[in-house]
């Protein structure tokens, strides 16, 4: 009987998860199980050989829409959590309520152009709504960017001083998580805040911030910092700013680049593979190398790199995919994603 069933390779597919379909979160999938008729006997270790996937995210993940600043009328003191104010996109998902307008929704972005155009108009009258984001401020903040530096810059109305915060100030958790944190106006919510109307996704310490280059830290002191300058505030110099001609540019230059990598968790490998969030059962990890809503296939090294701890019978795979956050990779029903994978015995 153990000679039976010792295949030395095995593709493991989405589409042949019965429960794909009314399992997944939100209409998407991150996770699918393959059962197997029968099953793989003394098995000793296995290795990840194949992934092939879409890359189903776009520049910007949902859960990094939210570009946070201080807004004060003095330069003293304007980092305090309530100075802060959001900018947002809202999620590409967002289903609004019949005739309302007030939002700019998250989608495919073919150059740092279209998105400033974009974020540009969610800063104006009319591109937000106090009601469901009441840190908004109509015309406050204008974007732009050098294509010869290729940096993103902000600039003030010239009668508000502002400040761009870090995408880990703690002033973010604090706000974000209170009263005043973004919702969204859905289709089944009748226009109104209550209970059941849904915030906005965000992730502490993943912020539209970091993707627009506004990348420091807020531990960290800026190059250019000197004794004005200020813990919170996020750029080279440390100093919040009151001019509508002075720019406030950003550390770093953008980076539209919703997932970088893909990890792939099975649950066979056990303690074989780790990252570095300390979860187990990691058979690889998958670097993105082609646009959003493209097929991103690799194969892995053909060095033999056996991961060890693997049960003797196998009766079937579950497969995990995470993004470099370590949240779940989302995939509609209608992208398959498939896995091979090499048996030792």
């Amino acid at each position: 009987m153990t000679t039976l069933n010792r295949p030395n390779r095995i593709t493991l597919d989405a589409y042949s998860d019965p429960q794909l379909k009314t399992t997944g979160n939100n209409g998407v999938y991150s996770s699918f199980t393959n059962q197997f008729t029968t099953p793989v006997l003394n098995a000793k270790a296995i290795q990840l050989l194949n992934a092939n996937i879409i890359n189903s995210t776009l520049q910007l993940n949902d859960y990094s829409l939210c570009f946070f600043y201080y807004a004060s009328a003095t330069q003293v003191g304007i980092i305090a959590e309530a100075n802060l104010k959001c900018i947002r996109l809202v999620p590409a998902s967002y289903v609004p309520v019949p005739a309302y307008t007030a939002f700019v929704k998250n989608k495919y972005y073919n150059d740092v152009d279209e998105l400033g155009t974009d974020l540009n108009t969610a800063a104006t009258a009319g591109g937000d709504d106090t009601v469901f984001n009441p840190r908004w401020t109509a015309g406050q903040v204008v974007f732009s960017y050098d294509d010869a530096t290729r940096r993103i810059s902000i600039v003030g109305n010239g009668t508000t001083y502002i400040a761009p915060a870090a995408a880990d100030d703690p002033n973010v958790k604090i706000y974000m998580s209170g009263a005043d944190a973004p919702r969204l106006n859905t289709f089944g919510n009748g226009g109104i805040v209550n209970s059941f109307t849904p915030y906005q996704p965000f992730r502490f310490g993943f912020s539209m911030n970091a993707r627009l280059g506004f990348a420091m830290s807020y531990l960290n002191t800026g190059l250019h910092w000197y004794g004005s300058s200020v813990r919170g505030v996020a750029t080279s110099i440390g100093v919040a700013l009151n001019s509508a001609t002075t720019l406030v540019e950003a550390d770093a230059n953008p980076i539209l680049l919703g997932v970088q990598n893909v990890s792939v968790y099975l649950d066979i490998v056990a303690g074989s593979g780790m990252d570095t969030q300390n979860r187990k059962n990691l058979a690889g990890v998958i670097p993105i190398q082609f646009a959003p809503l493209n097929i991103n296939n690799y194969d892995f090294s053909s060095l033999q790199s056996e991961l060890m701890s693997v049960p003797s019978e196998i009766y079937g795979v579950s497969v995990l995919l995470l993004d470099d956050n370590g949240f779940p990779f989302p995939q509609p029903p209608s992208y398959n994603t498939r896995i091979s994978i090499a048996v030792f015995y």
